[in-house]
């Protein structure tokens, strides 16, 4: 059980990683290299984001659970598994405050698509822009605790 916990910790946590720098990328290259107008790239953030944040807590998520669960597995440390754990949680509640602080006033700023945007915009853009580099930062971490190779195997 222990074994398969830190299988699911170790894939769940490298996998929002991956999926999280996809989504950056493709969303960087639609808006500087799609020729969209205002109220289509307005549309594709009100159908991505919630894909994103679904995608982000239940990887974040399972990992934590993967990470408890690890907690008899002898390739993983105690001070590395409270290590992810730790890092894990805090990515969930930057996530948590990312959604409800910056997400929802941001699409609420894009009602009705291609309307021009309040002056904050931007400084809550940029506010997500930094936010979600602080959970992508700590999910790395965590995913480099959970991977480390264990210098007693």
């Amino acid at each position: 059980m222990s074994r398969s916990a830190l299988f699911i910790a170790r894939f769940c946590s490298s996998a929002w990683i991956g999926a999280a720098v996809l989504f950056v990328v493709v969303g960087i290259r639609e808006i500087t290299l799609g020729d969209f107008d205002a109220t289509i790239e307005d549309r594709l953030v009100a159908l991505r984001f919630p894909a994103f944040y679904f995608t982000g807590v239940t990887l974040v998520a399972l990992s934590w659970l993967g990470a408890f669960w690890a907690g008899q597995e002898t390739e993983l440390t105690q001070r590395r598994r409270l290590i992810a754990l730790g890092a894990l949680l805090a990515v969930s509640i930057v996530m948590a405050l990312d959604y409800f602080w910056i997400y929802v006033p941001l699409s609420g700023m894009m009602v009705p698509p291609g309307q021009r945007k309040p002056v904050s915009f931007t400084r809550f853009h940029e506010a997500a822009k930094y936010v979600n580099l602080l959970g992508l930062t700590l999910c790395f971490a965590a995913s480099v605790a959970l991977n480390w190779p264990n210098s007693k195997t």
